[in-house]
């Protein structure tokens, strides 16, 4: 194996603009990792991501890169519909593989990611990996040590905004003015791009889900972004709640809709028999939760800063999404150590299928049960 790995980054939208492609550029990144080709299927997009980041080769399709780029992984920051082909392609060509939230739209497609990953003997890490950052760790120990006692009852909070409102999309140019239509058409929406997270979280706290059942409903029949119209062709307003195999009940909202200022975006509540266990501070930029209480006969506050992330030194904590990058470079790290990459597809492959099976509840009125689950 080489000493630098060469990477190809599938998607030069958005998240690749604010966070993925200035974390990647920055000098300290390059002992390790570098930027062979960019990928957009706007060819114009593509060329000039190329340029503003000094990335050598830039094309309008994987197939193409896959061809004439010699590379080690292969970044998919794609809309979520389009990660399972890009995802799958890499993986044939024995290239291993970063997916950026939700793995995949189905159980199906995630189960044929991880069979690929095996056959090929490829390494996968799908985001976000809370695994990777401190506070998740100590807040699993607290349920484990038994100091809440029985959990029966937990809540986890975000909300959506919409994609037309980034800031980075009010601008001009192809760089900036990128359209946001994919997040309200199947595949998108608040569940995969942004409950996600909650899900995650509260997965990497109390393990594998068994049955879930939901409510769903549209707020909104059309967006609008630069004076263009946005159909929404999916429910954007969701209440999902979920059994675990430890019989803890759980609600994940979902939703276009304002966050409360008292609540944190990301936020945890746990309510067990002995005690409470709460986030009070959420990194913004991230998700990760950076504080936690917990209430018994006493108060105790835990936690850790964002710069307790190993990665996350210097200009990265001043970048957009720095988990994306914490994720990355854990996979390049297990991929030169030779060892599975924290962020796994088998929990997000269970976050799939609590995300598509939420849809049948919410569709059917009946509870659904869970086929997959992870360690």
């Amino acid at each position: 194996m080489r000493k630098v790995l060469r990477a190809g980054l599938i998607g030069c939208g958005s998240l690749s603009q604010r966070g993925v492609l200035p974390h990647l550029s920055l000098p300290d990144v390059s002992d390790k990792l570098q930027l062979a080709a960019v990928v957009d299927v706007d060819e114009e997009r593509a060329r000039q991501s190329a340029a503003r980041f000094n990335v050598p080769a830039y094309f309008t399709s994987i197939e193409e890169m896959l061809d004439r780029v010699d590379v080690d992984l292969v970044l998919v920051i794609t809309p979520i519909p389009f990660h399972y082909q890009n995802a799958m392609l890499a993986m044939k060509k024995g290239k291993h593989v970063y997916i950026q939230k939700a793995m995949a739209t189905t159980l199906a497609e995630a189960n044929d990611l991880l069979q690929m990953r095996d056959q090929m003997g490829v390494k996968l890490a799908a985001a976000p990996g809370y695994e990777l950052f401190p506070t998740t760790r100590q807040m699993r120990e607290v349920v484990s040590s038994g100091r809440l006692g029985r959990v029966n009852i937990a809540y986890t909070y975000t909300m959506g905004f919409g994609h037309e409102y980034e800031p980075l999309r009010g601008g001009q140019g192809v760089l900036e003015a990128i359209d946001p239509g994919w997040y309200y058409r199947p595949g998108g929406g608040p569940l995969p791009d942004v409950t996600i997270y909650s899900l995650q979280l509260i997965t990497s706290i109390l393990g594998p889900v068994r049955q879930v059942t939901s409510l769903a409903n549209k707020t909104a029949s059309e967006r609008n972004w630069k004076g263009k119209k946005i159909p929404v062709e999916i429910n954007d307003n969701s209440l999902v709640i979920m059994e675990f195999n430890s019989g803890a009940l759980a609600v994940a909202t979902g939703s276009n809709s304002r966050a409360s200022m008292r609540v944190p975006w990301g936020g945890l509540e746990l309510y067990g028999t002995a005690g409470v266990m709460a986030v009070t501070e959420v990194d913004n930029a991230s998700g990760y939760p950076l504080r936690f209480e917990v209430q018994g006969k006493e108060v105790h506050t835990y936690g850790s800063e964002l710069g307790h992330q190993p990665y996350l030194r210097g200009e990265h904590l001043k970048i957009e999404e720095p988990h994306v990058f914490v994720d990355i470079m854990d996979l390049v790290d297990a991929i030169r150590e030779d060892r599975a990459p924290l962020a796994t597809g088998e929990q997000a492959r269970h976050v799939v299928e609590i995300i598509e099976r939420s849809y049948a509840a919410a569709k059917s009125g009946a509870t659904q049960q869970l086929t997959s689950t992870f360690l």
